[in-house]
């Protein structure tokens, strides 16, 4: 890798080794995890220094698809999901490392979940073949009916003062909405405003930030990444890149950025990350590259970017 992000130093992990800065092995995988927890247990990990954090959460019987972390009470949680037939969501005490509640259940195929605050309490939000659902975390229990029909991407935000979701639809309400990405109000359940619509494939990634003071959405799909002006409901300028299978957004040096996970195409199919400035939409530094197509990935704080690539993680740096 070249430019101005490099491997995340590994020398004070348990059982790793520091990887060259732009070599061959910086996408090398994190070191220190117990080998012998179960497959599908979500682990909680400190990225400066790298190590675990307590126990594995144990509990899944099937892959983990999905986390994302919430306060319940004052206490922080993390909400993580199965995927296929059966599949279930679990809620976990983060200090603790236990159970708060008994399985959301009744997923089908797990995609997505995300967090949001709705009448001052903290809500999941799970997306899937069931469509988007809201759950009180604190009991497990549905709150009200699906908002839509499947989805495969959600993400949350807030629009004209109120909690919203954005939702990546297998359809949208007609068939001039089809791969549209639709907006539902978390207090209502009502579809707020147009669907946002311009992809042609399906939307598989959904992330939300403030720009200048405004909600925006990156969505991705395998034909492009967009941005869009949730207000108006209007793309911003043209797409930042293709064949995308994950989107991310966050803040570096204070700034706030978009992470575009894909791939390279065949016949030659490699990971590619690119990283855009969305104030400027300039992009911070070249595409990466990465020896597995990349089909998730987060910015982290401390100008850290996590990136997932076949089975492997990587931890960068921005410098």
């Amino acid at each position: 890798m070249t430019g101005p992000w490099a491997a995340a130093d590994r020398s004070a992990a348990p059982g790793g080794a520091s990887s060259p800065a732009g070599g061959a092995d910086a996408c090398s995988p994190a070191g220190g995890a117990d080998v012998g927890a179960p497959e599908a247990a979500p682990e909680v990990r400190a990225l400066v220094p790298e190590r675990p954090i307590g126990e594995p959460l144990i509990g899944h019987d099937g892959r983990v698809d999905a986390v994302t972390t919430a306060l319940v009470g004052g206490r922080p949680v993390v909400v993580a999901g199965t995927a296929g037939w059966g599949a279930t969501v679990r809620v976990f005490d983060l200090d603790g490392g236990h159970q708060l509640c008994r399985p959301l259940v009744g997923r089908t195929a797990w995609v997505g979940a995300a967090r949001a605050v709705v009448a001052g309490r903290p809500v999941a939000v799970t997306g899937d073949a069931a469509g988007v659902r809201v759950w009180d975390p604190a009991t497990g229990l549905p709150v009200g009916e699906p908002l839509s029909a499947a989805v495969w991407a959600v993400a949350t935000a807030v629009l004209d003062g109120r909690p919203v979701v954005v939702a990546g639809a297998e359809s949208g309400p007609d068939a001039g909405c089809e791969n549209a990405v639709r907006v539902f109000d978390l207090a209502t359940g009502a579809e707020f405003g147009a669907p946002l619509a311009g992809h042609a494939c399906v939307v598989t990634g959904v992330a939300t930030a403030v720009v200048r003071g405004r909600p925006v959405a990156v969505t991705g799909s395998w034909d492009a990444a967009r941005v869009w002006d949730l207000t108006t409901r209007e793309p911003i300028g043209e797409p930042l890149a293709e064949h995308v299978s994950a989107v991310a957004t966050g803040l570096l040096d204070g700034r706030p950025v978009a992470a575009i996970g894909g791939s390279t195409g065949a016949p030659d199919e490699r990971g590619t990350v690119r990283v855009w400035d969305l104030t400027t939409r300039t992009p911070v530094g070249p595409c990466l590259l990465f020896p597995l197509p990349v089909h998730a990935l987060a910015v982290a704080p401390g100008n850290r970017l996590v990136v997932a690539f076949g089975p492997e993680l990587a931890t960068l740096h921005h410098t």
